[in-house]
């Protein structure tokens, strides 16, 4: 949520693009405010049973603009500066007690602060802005017949998508007529990625980035206000190879889901891009010149799904205008942005260390296809074959929602008195067809790009197993209901390293079901793992492991323990630190006896969890070799009532 503290606001509209107080001047009248008595009597006939095309369905016809380009744009770009000036006059205003009150971030003249579902509380948009809208497209679509200007078909492009004529603006997008068809294919993507069609949307992105000019490329692919300053300044040190090579890294792994087409956190950040260059030069409903703390605001946060107008309670300031803008943005949004420390190296991250809320997250956004989104419990288990990986997943959602509804979002217009959702219904037939209510797989992404290796399937609870040689990736398990809005998502790094000969392995450790038997083999274990690590207090369960490269009649101590707390996921320990101490024992010893011959070993054991109070544990196997540094594998595990 984004609020403008009244104190920063001008006392007068600026002139589109201006950012000094010699620009500021009052627009002239447009031809919508004078049609305002008259509002009544078009809403009536407009809702009239039988009485045809809706008001607001196609612009009406508005004066002859001046015939010269000067003057086109002079009067255009009035009407654009009043009908956001009149957009903000519109907002109902509520009064809020603003004592105590603490932005939680703040850049420049923004005031920023997490509302979770209070980002819903925002009135509906007045009828009046609607038709107001209508008008000024007319307006725009006259100026375009008139001037080829890129300043033009930008204003009537996102006006249009804004207005819910998503078809009216690609089609304005792509009948370019301008020297700079870079532009017209970024206005292209803009609407695309609005609609849903991510893979389209990339599509004409690329087009653009192609034959833009330099300098405005680099305002695309430079990670100018998505990174801290630290890693910024790390990012322009190195050179315009290793910057490519990580900026692929960033992206591809910031991609929300594996398991559609497209990558739209992508093409959001590009449609940002767009509409920052379609706002720097023109009137906003903040009221203010734009400076670069309304381009990071945007880059960072994404465009506003709604508005209000707050003015404060506090006394002694008779004289004051204490009214302050609030623009409302989608409160599902999170954090997909991939962690700018794992960048180097993203085969190193734990699991879910980037799907993070808004206060953790520098910047926002949420999934259209599923505004609830959320962690997924999982095991992810490393198994060797040979010089390959085996990667077992076993997953199950939890089947609540929290979507937020959004009774005042800003209507999606076919005509100025529709109302829905600002997301809109997901594009009918297109890229992602759903063939059930789940879809769910486990993907490999290679930490250097390359072929996503996958398995996919249809269930909201099962297991997967999929093969890919060995080396450094980042697995993700993933589950998406599109009807009901939802998706859930668990990721992590993994690597296999080869094993020298000689040298003994063991694989991660894997709890089975709660009752599940004790499993003679590998095959037996796998449908059977657990999807998570939780299980009951002073409940009995079988853990697996399998054993590598052991000698023959090789002798080997295995002891499983307990601690307190949960490192992070396959971490390998060199010791039991900190065991818990309780009056049951926490730690069990046996040896095991070596093979007939040199292979893969596979065990499992039962065992009875002692009454250790509900907290997070992780269970340690270490392996004992004489001549050899001992071999871990951990499982974190949380212990609850039931």
């Amino acid at each position: 949520m984004n609020i403008l503290p009244a104190a920063s606001r001008s006392p007068r509209l600026p002139r589109p693009g201006s950012r000094s107080p010699q620009g500021l001047r009052s627009p002239s009248v447009p031809a919508f405010l004078r049609l305002l008595p008259f509002l009544a009597v078009l809403l009536v006939w407009g809702m009239a049973p039988g009485a045809g095309t809706l008001v607001g369905q196609e612009p009406p016809e508005v004066g002859d603009l001046p015939a010269d380009s000067a003057g086109v744009m002079e009067e255009v770009r009035e009407m654009q500066a009043a009908f956001e000036a009149w957009r903000e006059s519109r907002i109902p205003v509520r009064t809020r007690d603003m004592r105590g009150f603490r932005c939680d971030e703040r850049i420049g003249r923004m005031c920023h602060w997490f509302g979770g579902a209070d980002e819903a509380d925002f009135p509906p948009e007045p009828v009046e802005t609607g038709m107001a809208r209508v008008e000024l497209i007319g307006a725009l679509a006259n100026a375009r017949t008139q001037v080829a200007h890129p300043w033009v078909l930008g204003q009537l492009v996102v006006y249009l998508e804004e207005d819910g004529r998503r078809g009216q603006a690609l089609q304005a997008a792509r009948q370019c007529e301008l020297a700079e068809t870079w532009w017209c294919a970024a206005l292209e993507g803009y609407v695309l990625h609005r609609d849903g069609r991510y893979v389209d949307a990339e599509e004409a992105f690329e087009r653009a980035l192609a034959s833009a000019p330099d300098h405005e490329k680099s305002r695309w692919l430079e990670p100018r206000f998505i990174l801290t300053p630290s890693a910024r300044s790390e990012w322009d040190r190195v050179d315009e190879a290793e910057r490519e090579r990580l900026r692929e890294r960033l992206w591809r792994f910031s991609n929300p889901l594996f398991i559609r087409d497209g990558n739209d956190r992508w093409t959001e950040h590009l449609a940002r891009v767009v509409l920052v260059m379609v706002r720097e030069d023109a009137a906003q409903p903040y009221q203010i010149p734009w400076e670069e703390d309304l381009e990071e605001s945007l880059i960072r946060y994404g465009w506003e799904i709604g508005w209000s107008r707050v003015r404060s309670a506090q006394t002694g300031q008779l004289l004051q205008d204490t009214r302050s803008i609030v623009g409302h943005h989608h409160p599902g949004s999170r954090g997909y942005l991939f962690p700018e420390t794992f960048v180097a190296a993203p085969a190193d991250i734990p699991p879910e260390a980037w799907l993070t809320g808004p206060r953790e997250a520098r910047t926002w956004y949420a999934a259209r296809y599923a505004p609830d989104f959320r962690g997924l419990e999982t095991q992810v288990a490393r198994f060797r074959r040979g010089d390959s990986l085996l990667v077992v997943g076993a997953y199950r959602p939890d089947p609540g929602s929290a979507v937020v509804d959004l009774p005042g979002a800003a209507p999606d217009r076919g005509d100025p008195f529709g109302s829905t959702d600002p997301f809109g219904a997901p594009p009918a037939g297109g890229e992602d067809e759903v063939a059930g209510p789940y879809r769910s797989g486990l993907f490999l992404v290679p930490e250097d790009g390359g072929e996503i290796l996958s398995v996919e399937g249809d269930q909201d609870d099962a297991v997967f197993s999929l093969m890919a040689p060995g080396g450094r990736w980042v697995s993700s398990l993933e589950v998406l209901d599109e009807d009901g809005g939802a998706a859930w998502r668990a990721r992590q790094g993994i690597e296999q390293r080869p094993l020298l000969r000689g040298q003994a392995g063991l694989s991660d450790l894997v709890l089975l079901r709660e009752d599940a038997p004790v499993p003679d083999s590998f095959e037996e274990a796998v449908p059977l793992v657990r999807p998570g690590i939780r299980v009951g207090r002073g409940e009995r369960f079988v853990v697996a492991w399998e054993v590598y490269g052991l000698g023959v009649e090789d002798d080997a101590e295995v002891t499983l323990a307990f601690t307190r707390g949960a490192p992070g996921f396959l971490e390998r320990v060199g010791a039991f630190l900190g065991l818990v101490e309780t009056d049951e024992p926490l730690s069990i010893t046996f040896r095991e006896v070596g093979p007939d011959e040199v292979d893969t070993v596979f065990r499992a054991l039962e065992i009875s969890l002692p009454q250790l109070e509900p907290d997070e544990y992780t269970l340690h196997l270490e392996l004992s070799l004489p001549g050899q540094e001992p071999l871990v594998s951990s499982r974190p595990i949380v212990v609850e009532d039931r």
